[in-house]
């Protein structure tokens, strides 16, 4: 309501023409009487959230797939000049076969979700630049979602954890904390995830590729 039909309908357009195998397709929108929905078709499976509430921490080679398969997604929609910006375990479906679909493409964009900091949003997924209030923020900042997402497979808990104001400060300013060596995340892995969270987006990979 607050930015107007005509722009939620349009990103949800957007949205609309991404496909690949790892994007849940939105198959339809519109305005009924005044209410906006749009339509996505039904997973049979559960959420990432879903299945770390259940398990907290995922075997490596399980969290390597789903974060490969979400980073394949997520450069496919970045070629199409889409970006997510609410990258985060609710919003990636797992399948009855564990394959991973990203779902809601184009909606926080639409919605401004990622970037306001009213209270809306995930500050546990945020990007720096999110943090800051940046609209700019671009494929790099679904580059740091996924890391912040690919350290919770890994550790059983996010990076950082506290209240929105105190996230938010962490995103800006404290560096990724180390994995427990009982883990048993080998280093090149752990240097991965962290190079993924960098504070500057210049520091991180560039795509997502």
């Amino acid at each position: 309501a607050d930015l107007g039909s005509d722009r939620f309908l349009r990103e949800i357009e957007l949205a609309a023409a991404l496909t690949h195998p790892h994007i849940l397709p939105l198959h339809d929108s519109g305005d009924a009487d005044g209410v906006l929905y749009y339509v996505m078709p039904y997973v049979e499976g559960e959420s990432l959230r879903s299945r770390l509430t259940r398990e907290k921490q995922l075997p490596i080679d399980d969290a390597l797939q789903i974060a490969r398969e979400v980073a394949d997604a997520l450069d496919y929609a970045h070629s199409q000049d889409v970006v997510h910006r609410d990258i985060k375990p609710h919003n990636i479906l797992l399948d009855a076969q564990g394959v991973p679909r990203v779902s809601d493409f184009g909606i926080a964009r639409a919605t401004h979700l990622s970037v306001s900091l009213s209270g809306m949003g995930t500050p546990i997924y945020m990007s720096p630049e999110q943090c800051r209030g940046e609209e700019s923020s671009d494929v790099r900042s679904d580059i740091y979602s996924l890391g912040v997402t690919l350290y919770e497979m890994l550790a059983g808990n996010p990076p950082f954890e506290g209240t929105a104001p105190q996230l938010y400060q962490m995103h800006l300013s404290e560096p990724m904390p180390q994995f427990p060596s009982s883990l048993g995340v080998p280093s090149n892995l752990e240097a991965i995830v962290r190079k993924c969270m960098e504070k500057d987006p210049a520091d991180r990979y560039q795509n997502a590729a």
